[in-house]
């Protein structure tokens, strides 16, 4: 079993090389059309331009072995292959509308009610061809879409976690991305062979609008346009792609007539918006916006990719069949980089105006506001996790005489100096902030009351009596430290604050007792 999965393998990928790099042998059946609008390509495929609505195309084929009659469904409703007979021809399952026929079938006819008028082209391979190339259709598209929706998720679940819409965005645009290629390519098929829904014109025109809509939406967010462009110009870019959405979703109720009107509209509408957008990338990476030229990078690998539908149509069969989806690949990996590092720089930016807002100018240490909101944060953690709460409220004892004695400078060198000990003495994850003036607080969240113990004990003795050296004079000064510590849920901050308070008083007490014995 092993060896029949290496071999089948082996073939799969020996027919992406030979697609990627050359074409399929012609089969050695000639197709007639004996009515409709044709032009043969070659001797295994014809093209030929459909009317709106049911009609039956007859067609002669001389092959000596089976073989498959091939051709995409898009747009198709209801087709069905007969022999001379009238005998149905068993269909196929895969994602194209495909019948085996052999030497048996010299004359044939096919039913098609096509949605809207449209070319399609009829292709006829030798069973093994077929197969290889329906493997490879169905493998590409697979790998496409898996991409697709491992990006769409993991992208989605960073931005709920960290609460931003340029995650949102994006994995809005990719989603809709893969969902026009899925009903596009047929891929639909495979899993709901008898499902005519999924080829309906109007369904594929729905996304199409959703993807312009998303792509626009995504751009806006990760350029920052409400920055960049003026306020019209930028109005006018959303306005086209409210436009195109809205649109989209009215052909659904139009009748096919009227929903190809709209489709002309919406096509309009679609490359005016792209060519605003592009021009506003372009200005973006002028103005040296952040990301601004990954987005170029992106859309340079979308427009490298359409020149094999284009230009280099005869360099590779692989690429001119499946470009667009290798430049959507690598252009939604290139996009998922450049939104990390926008919602990074966001975020690292709001962390530097929330440290900014929430430290003490002075010392350095957190201010009162922002030490109330990280203290509640740990006292959350605490008593959901368990543990030591430990709380220390220190005062620095005579600090009025210090500032009347030295002068106001040297107060703030005491305080700093203050602050750098408390810092040094905890470890990260501890609170510590200056509540006003020279009282200073230090909140942790300890997993044993020793280390809790440990912590206290610490920076006690480092303000017991500490000589500081300001410019000019060295200053000895001390500090009462309160220290309160339980085990016990508390959900009121303001409590723990008073209990520490009122031990702080009680050391400063002694202090100011073991100070008038020793004069």
């Amino acid at each position: 079993m092993a060896c029949g999965v290496s071999r089948n393998f082996v073939r799969l990928l020996f027919g992406l090389i030979l697609l990627t790099f050359g074409t399929f042998a012609n089969a050695a059946c000639v197709i007639n059309a004996e009515n409709g609008t044709s032009d043969t390509d070659t001797d295994s495929a014809l093209s030929i331009v459909l009317k709106e609505g049911a009609q039956r195309l007859s067609l002669s084929c001389d092959v000596n072995a089976t073989h498959v009659l091939y051709f995409p469904r898009n747009y198709l409703s209801y087709n069905q292959l007969y022999d001379s007979e009238m005998q149905k021809v068993p269909k196929l399952t895969g994602a194209f509308e495909s019948y085996a026929i052999d030497n048996t079938h010299k004359r044939l006819f096919l039913d098609i009610n096509s949605q809207v008028e449209r070319p399609v082209r009829l292709n006829i391979a030798t069973l093994n061809d077929f197969q290889t190339l329906a493997s490879i259709h169905t493998f590409t598209l697979s790998l496409f879409i898996g991409f697709c929706l491992a990006l769409t998720l993991y992208v989605g679940m960073l931005g709920t976690s960290m609460r931003n819409y340029g995650f949102y965005s994006y994995s809005f645009y990719v989603l809709s991305a893969a969902i026009f290629f899925l009903l596009q390519e047929g891929l639909l098929n495979i899993a709901f062979p008898h499902v005519a829904f999924f080829s309906n014109f109007k369904l594929h025109l729905l996304f199409a609008g959703i993807t312009v809509f998303a792509a626009v939406k995504f751009l806006d967010q990760l350029l920052d346009f409400k920055a960049l462009l003026k306020v019209w110009q930028r109005q006018f870019i959303l306005g086209m792609a409210c436009s195109a959405l809205a649109l989209s979703f009215v052909q659904i109720i139009l009748s096919t007539s009227d929903a190809m009107r709209v489709n002309s509209t919406l096509s309009l509408i679609t490359l005016i918006t792209m060519t605003c957008t592009l021009s506003s990338c372009v200005y973006a990476a002028y103005r040296k916006v952040h990301c601004s030229n990954l987005v170029l990078m992106g859309i340079a690998v979308m427009v490298f990719s359409m020149m094999f539908r284009l230009v280099f149509s005869d360099v590779s069969a692989f690429m001119y069949r499946y470009g667009l989806i290798v430049g959507i690949t690598i252009e939604a990996f290139i996009f998922a980089i450049a939104t990390s590092r926008k919602v990074k720089k966001l975020d690292d930016d709001r962390l530097s105006a929330f440290k900014r807002a929430s430290t003490d100018s002075l010392c350095k240490v957190l201010n009162r506001s922002g030490w109330e909101g990280i203290a509640q944060s740990l006292l959350t953690n605490f008593n959901k996790e368990g543990g030591y709460l430990t709380l220390l409220f220190i005062d620095v004892d005579n600090f009025k005489e210090i500032n009347d004695q030295y002068g106001h400078h040297c107060g703030d060198k005491v305080l700093q100096v203050i602050a750098k000990i408390l810092l040094s003495r905890c470890r990260d994850q501890d609170a510590v902030g200056r509540l006003g003036g020279d009282e200073f607080v230090v909140l942790s969240h300890c997993y044993s009351e020793g280390q809790s113990e440990r912590l206290a004990a610490r920076i006690e003795a480092s303000l017991l009596e500490r000589d500081i050296r300001t410019d000019n004079v060295v200053i000895s000064v001390t500090a009462s430290v309160g220290t309160y510590i339980t085990n016990e849920r508390c959900k009121d901050l303001t409590t723990l604050l008073n209990k520490a308070d009122k031990l702080m008083y009680s050391v400063k007490e002694k202090h100011k007792t073991v100070q008038l014995a020793s004069s």
